[in-house]
């Protein structure tokens, strides 16, 4: 009779332990199938970034985003003692875009660099090498819109541009980065970032000099696995929107 009364009073519960866990089971297996309904493939590409948003968590050093590197490159830049004044940085698009301002560089008309200049750039180009060899290398080359002597090499501002573009993408050459991994491009006098002249249409030394400049565009390396070879191992980008 005691056993008897003690199941029915006390208001305690008679259900066995066993109970306990097969409950913590099935919420554990409803949990499981909420995350698969989260993560099912509804849409492609928002199932593909869910996935690297986990493999970045699991895998930070592994899936360190450009940006970051891209800041740690910057913060290095700045801390060179003649770097830091001679160029300035900028995080676009994903992009590391580096100006040697004010005729860094080269000199008015000139296109080679001496042996300061030469230098410099080759401490830059050993900071990025150091972070990644395989990044893609764009250098851009400006002149002011004044005309060349007719004495000189070149008899116009676009051939004086590529000039300089290419002599600064001979140096990325020559620390061992890939050609194919690299682009000159004479952009003349179409990106002036401040006006040739006033408004009497005299020229502005200092803007002159401003914008005779070089711009180097550090990319992320080409993934192929997701390029479409075109044939003639020729890739093309599909995610690329050009440069």
């Amino acid at each position: 009779m005691s056993k008897l009364n003690e199941n029915k009073g006390g208001g305690g519960s008679d259900a066995p332990l066993w109970l306990l866990s097969y409950a913590d089971m099935m919420t554990l297996i409803c949990c499981f199938f909420i995350l698969m309904m989260v993560f099912a493939n509804y849409d492609p590409v928002g199932f593909t970034k869910k996935t690297i948003e986990v493999s970045k968590h699991f895998n930070q050093d592994k899936y360190k985003s450009s940006d970051t590197k891209f800041k740690d490159l910057t913060e290095e830049i700045a801390r060179h003692p003649e770097l830091k004044v001679m160029t300035k940085t900028s995080i676009v698009d994903n992009k590391l875009v580096i100006t040697f301002s004010g005729s860094a560089l080269f000199e008015k008309s000139e296109y080679e660099l001496n042996d300061e200049t030469r230098f410099v750039l080759d401490a830059l180009i050993d900071l990025i090498k150091v972070k990644d060899s395989n990044y893609r290398i764009l250098v851009e080359g400006h002149t002011d819109n004044q005309p060349l002597d007719k004495k000189g090499p070149f008899t116009s501002n676009w051939a004086l541009s590529g000039a300089r573009a290419a002599s600064v993408v001979q140096r990325f050459e020559y620390f061992g980065f890939d050609p194919q991994n690299l682009a000159a491009i004479g952009m003349a006098d179409t990106k002036p970032i401040v006006p040739n002249e006033d408004d009497k249409g005299d020229p502005i030394p200092e803007n002159l000099k401003l914008n005779r400049r070089v711009v180097i565009k550090v990319l992320e390396t080409l993934d192929k696995s997701k390029m479409v070879k075109l044939g003639l191992g020729v890739y093309f980008d599909g995610d690329n929107k050009g440069e």
